[in-house]
């Protein structure tokens, strides 16, 4: 749990070194080039280490709950966990002012990784525990994408809507999920 942790905060100095000396020139600095290193071993480091914790401490999660009626939300959690990073991941970048094609992608790989791990295991789960097919995975993720979508675009990016627009997109995003959940005869 060290290691995540630590390579963590190894992405961020890097991100961070980037951020302080980017100074919009078409140059690379020695210091650019450094900080691109710590994201890259901060980010295959943190892959390699939350693969091991994750795989490790999933089985021991699911064999708890599979006695009790948290493991659907359990599995629901790590595939919301893993779209609240890809939608930081694809949209964040958005908000930064000046921003390049490369200091989003650096910005968005660390939360590309993280949301690898979580969607992998949620949608492994909810195949094997909850017995959804394909197609009800990639809507339930699908739904949980647009309301974070919808949460960044009213809360971060504080673009203007049409207020009945949005009600009436968030009431069917929420229909769909229910939907596609409830269990058929």
């Amino acid at each position: 749990m060290i290691n995540i942790y630590l390579n963590i905060i190894i992405i961020l100095v890097g991100i961070l070194m980037w951020f302080f000396n980017d100074n919009s020139t078409p140059e690379v600095s020695v210091a650019i080039i450094i900080a691109i290193f710590l994201i890259i071993f901060g980010g295959i480091n943190l892959l390699i280490n939350l693969e091991g914790f994750l795989s490790k401490h999933d089985a021991e999660i699911i064999q708890n709950f599979t006695k009790t009626s948290h493991t659907t939300l359990y599995i629901y959690l790590l595939i919301f966990i893993g779209s609240v990073c890809y939608t930081i991941a694809s949209y964040y970048h958005l908000k930064l002012k000046n921003w390049t094609f490369l200091k989003a992608l650096l910005i968005a790989i660390p939360f590309v990784i993280i949301e690898y791990q979580f969607s992998l295991r949620g949608n492994m789960h909810a195949r094997r525990h909850l017995n959804l097919n394909a197609v009800e995975i990639v809507i339930i993720t699908m739904c949980f994408y647009f309301i974070n979508a919808w949460i960044l675009n009213y809360l971060v990016l504080k673009q203007n809507m049409t207020v009945w627009r949005e009600i009436l997109s968030f009431i069917l995003i929420i229909c769909a999920f229910l939907i596609t959940t409830q269990k058929r005869a």
